[in-house]
């Protein structure tokens, strides 16, 4: 499974924690971006600020403005940037970055190293890369890397339709069932995951229960 340092850029454009107004602006227009991450003098990842941000400077009725009436005048990204940052650990999965993200409603997020230093930024194009990966590829990872190698199913039949998984057989335990397709889901590419999935051995409730096969289980967003 992709980590997110295997998605991210790591040419990342950053303001220091004294960067000035005018000079944040310019960098965000130079590179045509909306935000900047915020760092330290070690490169710890200390907040974001963003265009927003400025422009709600130079809206704010309370801001003093200085000699020559500019708003943004002496003001820094330490006195702008919005903090405690939303990051991505570089070693997290894609699913974990994107669901931070939707939870945090941003489009991009810094990466950091275990110490919080800034290695890159991961946008929302960069997590589409995970799921543009061929059916024949999804096909082996699933069957050799998942079922094969990860729980020694031989049994089980993998079918893949335009990222959608579809596995077909018999497990020896009920309680394998919801494993086998939270381990499918978490694979690279997958879109969704459906199951024709039966078991020999009902170990979770009754065996009046036992035989009962799944349905269509959609990829958690």
């Amino acid at each position: 499974m992709s980590t997110v340092a295997e998605l991210m850029s790591r040419r990342v454009v950053a303001a220091s924690e004294d960067a000035g107004f005018k000079e944040i602006a310019v960098v965000l227009r130079a590179n045509g971006i909306s935000a900047l991450p915020v760092v330290a003098a070690d490169r710890r990842v200390i907040g974001v600020v963003s265009a927003a941000d400025l422009l709600r400077r130079i809206e704010d009725p309370d801001a003093e403005p200085d000699a020559g009436g500019d708003a943004g005048n002496g003001v820094t990204a330490r006195d702008l940037m919005n903090a405690p940052p939303v990051t991505a650990g570089a070693d997290e999965s894609p699913q974990q970055a994107a669901e931070r993200m939707r939870r945090n409603g941003v489009k991009r997020l810094p990466v950091v190293d275990g110490g919080g230093r800034l290695v890159g930024l991961l946008s929302r194009s960069d997590l589409l890369r995970v799921f543009i990966v061929p059916d024949h590829r999804i096909r082996w990872l699933v069957g050799e890397g998942v079922l094969r190698r990860g729980f020694g199913l031989t049994g089980v039949g993998v079918s893949v339709d335009g990222g959608v998984v579809t596995l077909d057989g018999r497990v020896p335990r009920r309680s394998d069932v919801p494993r086998l397709l939270r381990a499918v889901r978490r694979v690279e590419g997958v879109i969704g995951v459906r199951s024709r999935l039966g078991y020999q051995r009902d170990d979770l409730t009754r065996p009046a229960d036992q035989g009962s096969t799944g349905s269509e289980h959609p990829r958690a967003r």
